[in-house]
């Protein structure tokens, strides 16, 4: 493990990377806490779960709907200026959807318009930073290692944003969460936008660069729109599980339980990730996605016949293991399939798809779930998971890197970094 850790030592001390490391690790709890924090603030001020749930979701859909295009935007005229206006909007709508929540006599589509500009104005961060990794790694080994750590503190965001979102919620005020949601995003975003030497290098449109024509949307490049369905695949299966488990553990009568589940899966996701990252792999890519893939649906199919908590974590552990590979082999194969100008984009076209995988796959298993109990929502997870794996497997010889192009160099090349230390 000594090799491995020293790979992610290798990764951090690359010139200018806690310059933005640390920024958008901050700005990404908002991921994790956005749709909750609505939810309970909203619920407590208006006492109606309904409408909370939708003002959580519109948010949710902004976002989605809106990143790709900011980061498109940002590719073309630098991260700074869009993180920096994306900081402001976002913290005028958070404001005006706190004032409007709390005062009475307000129109419900007031709630709902501001919710969803608060979500449409905050910025795809993880796309940003891996697009800053995938510049100052270029042509290193060290990349995907920079890649399984922002895996990892994905899914460390996805872990604590919850807990902190509850506990604001609960033990300071209901707006208390939705506050903290807006400090961090448009805090860390104008950090980040500071970051001006790790920003990826601009370059002018051309028509006769591969994916330099300014009309052409970076999901019709190379691999996007591939891996932007498997995303979607991998988001179904992980909002399924995320309903199954809270089913399954209602039916044991121990509530409580889902989020020792959850915990366990992310577990296993964490440390897989971590492995993975420590090393480097022989295998081609494409290769071990559709593994990566096919372990992940076939992982949770004990959960049809698994009735024990202790069985459970054991499957949990297990499907789990997959889960964070997948993502980094997914996130470097689109970087590796673009040019290099179309990055920021390409990467936000894959968190806009798990997005809407993840509310895709909540909504069908939690009416699956209400009909025919949580070994349905299990099932249609599995479902999802195998359609994912058929992706894969028969995209694979499309998933290979786009070959280099002299156009494709910034205007002021960087020295090359070496694969050993990781330093320029």
């Amino acid at each position: 493990m000594t090799v491995g850790f020293g790979r992610y030592h290798a990764v951090l001390s690359t010139p200018g990377a806690w310059g933005f490391f640390l920024p958008g690790m901050f700005a990404r709890f908002s991921l994790g806490m956005t749709g909750l924090s609505i939810l309970l603030f909203a619920s407590a001020t208006r006492g109606d779960y309904g409408t909370a749930g939708a003002l959580s979701a519109v948010s949710a859909v902004g976002y989605a709907a809106a990143a790709p295009q900011l980061a498109r935007v940002a590719d073309r005229v630098g991260q700074h200026k869009v993180l920096l206006s994306c900081a402001a909007l976002c913290a005028v709508s958070g404001g005006a959807f706190i004032v409007s929540t709390l005062s009475d006599g307000v129109p419900l589509w007031v709630l709902f318009v501001t919710a969803a500009l608060t979500g449409a104005t905050t910025p795809s961060i993880g796309s940003m930073v891996r697009a800053r990794w995938s510049g100052l790694l270029d042509g290193s080994s060290l990349k995907g290692t920079a890649f399984a750590l922002e895996s990892l503190v994905d899914e460390f965001v996805f872990i604590v944003g919850p807990v902190l979102a509850t506990s604001l919620a609960v033990g300071v005020s209901p707006a208390a969460g939705f506050v903290c949601v807006l400090v961090l995003v448009c805090g860390g975003s104008v950090l980040l936008s500071f970051s001006r030497s790790t920003e990826p290098q601009l370059k002018a449109a051309d028509k006769t660069i591969p994916g330099g024509k300014a009309g052409k949307s970076a999901l019709f490049l190379g691999p996007v729109a591939l891996v932007a369905a498997l995303n979607l695949c991998f988001g179904g299966m992980w909002g399924s599980i995320d309903m199954g488990t809270v089913a399954f553990s209602a039916e044991g009568q121990k509530p409580f339980m889902a989020g020792v589940l959850l915990g366990i899966y992310a577990l296993g996701s964490s440390v897989a990730g971590m492995v993975y990252g420590g090393r480097d792999w022989s295998a081609p890519l494409p290769r071990i996605l559709w593994i990566s893939a096919l372990i992940m649906a076939v992982g949770i199919l004990p959960m049809l016949v698994v009735h024990t908590f202790v069985g459970a974590g054991l499957v949990f552990l297990i499907a789990g293991s997959s889960s964070a590979p997948a993502m980094i082999i997914a996130m470097v194969l689109v970087v590796d399939g673009v040019p290099a100008q179309r990055r920021t984009e390409a990467l936000a076209w894959q968190s806009t798809a798990l997005w809407l995988g993840v509310s895709l796959g909540s909504s069908v298993s939690g009416h699956l779930a209400d009909s025919r109990g949580a070994q349905a929502a299990f099932a249609f997870a599995a479902f999802s998971g195998c359609v994912g794996f058929v992706i894969a497997l028969a995209g694979r010889r499309r998933l290979g890197p786009v070959p280099a192009e002299p156009a494709d160099m910034p205007v002021t090349d960087r020295p090359a970094l070496s694969t050993e230390s990781g330093t320029r």
